[in-house]
């Protein structure tokens, strides 16, 4: 046993005391520093630690490894204060030092190479965390340490999601699962945590990121843990998708197409939801069908039999609402207990009620009970134009009976009566009814957890039919997050040139500017990437261009659609106007274009049809977009999405001028006379162009801007090598008199039949676009945030004056 002293740099530190009294003193203190932290906070912690560090390094040295382990927590301890960057630089220097003296691969070593990526990662560089990760993870990989590298590639997924990268973290997890349930077996705990991880990732993002059998094993595998926790509405959209995605691949009457839906129906009858379980049994019927199991067999009648049943049970009324609308109304009702007036909605696509409309939450204000039915259609309509469905008229009264009056009214507009009674502080009653010839009848209500976020719902009480403060607009598909960018909380950038929110909307960085605005990428409380667009202040402060902006914003709000990205949120009263659109993590067309060059006719006709059917969405809302071209369409995996229609003439507003408006490339002949007013049909022709430059790899109008705007104004486009009955279609769209074009829906259906309907393929991608897509996709936001500040055309495209695009 040694002894050291003063000579030792001990000082009053140790006295005479042995090594091994010092270092368990040092141990003892090392304990109470982590309950300290535990108890107190991260700050007090670190303090502790610092102060045994100082004592170790004079005592021991600052090598020694009692004093290593204490520099080990003490830069844990001070990254969990809130200082990241300063555990980066701690983990760093003990990881040299340990690497040093103890070499490479010792287990110490090997945790502070380790606890250095993660701070890596909580810094806020999530892909030098990743990459770090990679690293331990190949490494053990070569060393066959097989559960080492499973947990390694679990951090490495986890830290891509954390940076955005949702698909490549989908990947990583299913390699892990896959990995772990051929190396470990399928009751390896890193089998489970594989497929929790799984499940969480995939729930937000868009079905097909991991396409393929082995993207739909792990997708099984995962809808069958998600069924197995009791979760049966979110297992049985699982299983829909998945039958969905088999049909396509596999066809309508595949046995694994048949396996998905018999599970889809199986999850619905376990949530109760009956006319859902019909529907899938009707399709499970149908399938076997296809198989040649039709009526007569065994199988099928038994199957048609326990249809039939629910079909009886589904026929029974039962209202149903989400969770939390239920509370609600419950806290309106506990406000107002004898004047309360709502009106219960759906969202689309909805089984039950997941919107609350306050009519009166006041105490004294009754005036509601005079309204007529006109009056309440009028609400009714209003809702509708929301995107809401209107499922039931709520009532807050002691007495449950519906009167007279409410019998009426309910029964004319096809709503349910529901009936709240306050039994106390915590608790109401709640009575329903249907209405049939003037009796009610009465029908039970059932609570659900909530499908998918209610975008909104917490200010729910403002959304009266005039929605109250006439500031911030909701649109209806803002909680239809599953084809957008939504990730974990990021971190702002640094620097103090961004405002701190829009709304709801955390504003992470600045990313363009334009003539009438400013663009933001920002995030909600949920995760959900948006580009907030601005309008300038000085601008705002001109009326007629405000009330401009306001009036083009509230047309695109009202534009839904598959292949539309909507404006999702707006304020178009405040100081600073502006609207939100969601971020979409995708290639345009036009590096499609750049990358693929000429595109296969079959792709062209598929990506047309998508975009004829989202300007007819949009034409139908009175916009003209006015500046259509390549850059100006998304491509996902499942079709092609229309962006920045209305900014065109938000343009138009803050730059008050007569001249050229659009792309010289993709104008119309009347934008080149440069006319005051357009038509769809203005539209129509810019799709033609980009038709035919997808399909022929170059501009059908020449290569120069001079050529390009003499023969688009002659009417002489170069369409050689194209087939005849496709030609046909670009002819008509490119048409001289605007008169004499077809409507988009009309080119829809010429390049697709049934396009109109719905009945549109994804388009057939070739691996090299494929790969396009999913680059971009796996991309984190905040390194592709060009496409939201920017879709200024180059080379020959020709000038713009759209700077301001998405």
């Amino acid at each position: 046993m040694g002894w050291f002293g003063k000579r030792r740099g001990a000082g009053s530190d140790t006295g005479a005391v042995p090594r091994q009294e010092f270092v368990a003193s040092l141990r003892e203190g090392s304990r109470a520093a982590e309950l300290t932290g535990h108890q107190y906070g991260a700050q007090q912690a670190a303090e502790r630690y610092a102060e045994l560090v100082a004592r170790a390094k004079r005592v021991l040295g600052p090598q020694d490894i009692d004093t290593l382990a204490l520099r080990h927590q003490l830069a844990h301890w001070t990254g969990e204060s809130g200082q990241p960057e300063v555990a980066v630089r701690l983990f760093t220097q003990l990881m040299a030092d340990r690497e040093r003296l103890q070499g490479p691969r010792h287990q110490d070593t090997e945790l502070a190479r380790h606890q250095l990526a993660h701070w890596h990662g909580r810094s806020g560089r999530s892909e030098e965390a990743v990459r770090r990760y990679e690293a331990m993870r190949r490494s053990a990989e070569r060393e066959g340490r097989t559960e080492k590298a499973l947990t390694l590639l679990c951090e490495v997924g986890y830290w891509q999601q954390m940076s955005g990268d949702n698909a490549a973290a989908l990947r990583a997890f299913s390699g892990m699962l896959r990995t772990a349930q051929q190396e470990l077996g399928p009751g390896h705990q890193l089998v489970t945590v594989a497929r929790q991880r799984y499940a969480e990732v995939s729930g937000g993002l868009p079905f097909g990121n991991e396409g393929g059998d082995e993207g739909l094993r792990d997708l099984l595998a995962t809808a069958a843990a998600v069924e197995a926790s009791g979760d049966f509405p979110r297992a049985g959209r699982m299983y829909g998708e998945i039958a969905a995605r088999c049909e396509h691949l596999y066809g309508a009457g595949s046995s694994r197409t048949l396996s998905a839906r018999v599970a889809q129906a199986k999850t619905a009858v376990s949530a109760k939801d009956f006319t859902t379980a019909v529907d899938c049994f009707g399709k499970v019927l149908a399938c076997m069908e296809l198989q040649g199991q039709g009526p007569g067999s065994p199988e099928y009648d038994i199957l048609r039999g326990q249809r039939d049943e629910l079909a009886k049970m589904a026929g029974r009324t039962v209202l149903r609402m989400a969770e939390r609308t239920a509370t609600l109304l419950g806290e309106v009702v506990q406000a107002a207990p004898t004047a309360a007036c709502a009106v219960l909605a759906r969202e689309p696509g909805a089984s039950h009620a997941t919107c609350l409309t306050v009519v009166n939450d006041g105490a004294d204000d009754l005036t509601w009970r005079a309204w007529t039915e006109e009056r309440w259609a009028a609400v009714l309509r209003d809702l509708s134009r929301q995107g809401y469905e209107a499922t039931a008229l709520c009532f807050a009264r002691d007495d449950l009976r519906p009167t007279p009056e409410e019998v009426s009214v309910c029964e004319q507009l096809g709503v349910s009566g529901v009936y709240v009674s306050r039994l106390s502080e915590e608790n109401v009653r709640i009575d329903a009814y249907v209405f049939r010839k003037g009796e009610p009848e009465a029908i039970r209500v059932v609570v659900v957890q909530d499908e998918r976020r209610a975008m909104g719902q917490q200010d729910a009480r403002k959304r009266v039919s005039a929605e109250a403060d006439g500031r911030v607009a909701w649109h209806g598909q803002a909680a239809a997050i599953g084809t957008w960018r939504e990730m974990k909380r990021a971190r702002p950038a640094a620097g103090v040139d961004r405002p701190p929110a829009f709304g709801p909307y955390e504003v992470l960085e600045r990313v363009g500017e334009g003539g009438f605005g400013r663009v933001y990428l920002c995030q909600d409380t949920d995760g959900l990437m948006v580009a907030v667009k601005t309008l300038h202040a000085h601008l705002a402060a001109a009326p007629p261009i405000k009330q401009g902006f306001a009036h083009e914003v509230r047309a695109a709000q009202r534009v839904d659609g598959r292949f539309t990205v909507p404006v999702i949120a707006a304020d178009t009263d405040g100081s600073t106007p502006w609207m939100a659109v969601p971020y979409v993590a995708a290639p345009s067309l036009q590096e499609l274009a750049d990358c693929c060059g000429q595109l296969d006719v079959d792709l062209v006709r598929t990506l047309g049809a998508g975009i004829a059917v989202a300007l007819s969405a949009i034409h139908a809302e009175g916009i003209v977009h006015l500046d259509l071209k390549p850059a100006n369409v998304l491509l996902t995996e499942d079709g092609p999405r229309v962006i920045d229609f209305g900014i065109a003439q938000i343009a138009r507003l803050t730059e008050p001028r007569r001249g050229f408006a659009g792309t010289y490339a993709y104008a119309s002949p009347e934008q080149l006379r440069e006319q005051r007013t357009f038509t769809p049909a203005s539209d129509v022709f810019s799709l033609g162009t980009v038709l035919a430059r997808l399909a022929l790899g170059r501009s059908p109008w020449g290569r120069d801007t001079p050529s390009v705007v003499a023969n688009i104004r002659a009417g002489r486009p170069e369409l050689a090598g194209l087939p005849g009955d496709f030609v046909e279609v670009i002819r008509s769209c490119l048409h001289l008199d605007p008169e004499q074009r077809p409507t988009a829906g009309e080119v829809a259906e010429a390049l697709v039949p049934g396009a109109g309907e719905g009945r549109i393929d994804r388009p057939p991608l070739s691996e090299r676009a494929r790969a396009l897509v999913t680059e971009h996709t796996t991309m984190p936001a905040t390194r592709h945030y060009t496409t939201l500040a920017c879709t200024r055309a180059q080379g020959t495209n020709g000038p713009t004056w759209s700077a301001c695009s998405q």
